[in-house]
C-alpha cells in the first residue's frame, strides 16, 4: 500500500493542469480532450478542475466572457458536450469520455428510454412531459419550454429542475444558443444529437464504461476516496468496487484514510 502526503496531491494536481494555459477555443477543447470531462466554468466538487483554472487571464470579466463563449461555439459544432451532468454544474465531456457516460446512464438511444425512469421514480412527471414536447417539437428553445410548462405569477424553479433531470439522464441536450437571449438555449433529444455517441455506447457493459470513467478521473485527480467516486458521478457503491477491481487500482494511505490511486502516477 502506498502512503501520499495531501502536499504531494496537492502538487500532482497542479501539475495535470499547468501545461495547458487557454486563450483560445482551439486551447479550450485541448484541455477539455486531454482531461476527458471538467467543469465548465469554476472548479468543484470532487476535486475536478474547472476552465477557469487554466485561463491565461487575471480578468474575472474576461474569463466568462471568453468561457460563455467558447461554450456556445463548442458544443453548437458538436466538439464536446456541454450541460450539466457531473453534480449538476455546468460541466463539459470530450467525444472521447461521451460513449462512457451515456452507456452509464441506463439508455439504449430508443425515444422511449424515458418511461423506464419515470415508471422507477427516477424521472418526476413534469420532466416526462417537458422530454416528450421535445420529442415531438424539438429542436425546440428554452423561452418555448418556459411558455409551455411555466404558469404564469411562477418562478420556474420546477421546471428547470426537470431540465436539470433530464441534462443529467442524457435525455436531452443544448445543442445550441439563442443569439438574442442570454441563457436562452436549443435543446434536443439525445439520441437525435449524438446518434454515433449512442452506437458506440451501446457497445460497452456498464462495468467497462464505468472502469473508463474512473481511470480518468484518478488521472486527474491523482488520488480518490470510493465515496468520491460515489458522489460525483451518481454510482451506487457495487458499481464503485466493481469499477476499482476493473482498473486495479492501488490503495493508498493518505492523512490515515484509505484511499485509490494508479500506482505509476507516483513513480
Amino acid at each position: 500500500m502506498l502512503t501520499i502526503s495531501p502536499a504531494q496531491i496537492s502538487r500532482y494536481r497542479r501539475a495535470v493542469i499547468r501545461p495547458h494555459r487557454v486563450r483560445t477555443a482551439r486551447a479550450a477543447l485541448r484541455f477539455i480532450d486531454a482531461l476527458g470531462f471538467c467543469y465548465a466554468f469554476t472548479s468543484g466538487p470532487g476535486q475536478l478542475p474547472g476552465l477557469f483554472d487554466v485561463l491565461a487571464t487575471s480578468s474575472i470579466d474576461r474569463m466568462w466572457s471568453w468561457a460563455w463563449q467558447w461554450k456556445e461555439e463548442l458544443a453548437t459544432a458538436r466538439r464536446v458536450h456541454y450541460g450539466k451532468v457531473i453534480r449538476r454544474k455546468p460541466s463539459y465531456i470530450s467525444l472521447t469520455m461521451l460513449p462512457a457516460f451515456y452507456a452509464l446512464s441506463g439508455n439504449v438511444g430508443e425515444p422511449d428510454d424515458y418511461l423506464q425512469a419515470y415508471r422507477e421514480g427516477r424521472l418526476s412527471l413534469l420532466a416526462k412531459t417537458v422530454y416528450e414536447f421535445i420529442l415531438a417539437q424539438g429542436p425546440v428553445s428554452t423561452w418555448t419550454l418556459r411558455r409551455q410548462f411555466v404558469p404564469r405569477g411562477e418562478s420556474g424553479t420546477r421546471f428547470h429542475r426537470a431540465l436539470d433531470d433530464l441534462q443529467e439522464r442524457f435525455l436531452v441536450a443544448k445543442v445550441a444558443e439563442e443569439e438574442e437571449w442570454r441563457n436562452g438555449f436549443i435543446w434536443d433529444a439525445f439520441h437525435r444529437w449524438m446518434p454515433e455517441v449512442v452506437k458506440a455506447a451501446g457497445r460497452l457493459a456498464s462495468e467497462e464504461a464505468a472502469a473508463q470513467v474512473l481511470l480518468r478521473y484518478v488521472r486527474i485527480v491523482g488520488v480518490a476516496e470510493a465515496s468520491d467516486v460515489e458522489a460525483t458521478f451518481g454510482w451506487n457503491p457495487r458499481l464503485v468496487t466493481r469499477a476499482i477491481t476493473q482498473c486495479r487500482l492501488t490503495q493508498a494511505l493518505v492523512d490515515g484514510r484509505q484511499r485509490w490511486t494508479i500506482r505509476r502516477l507516483w513513480k
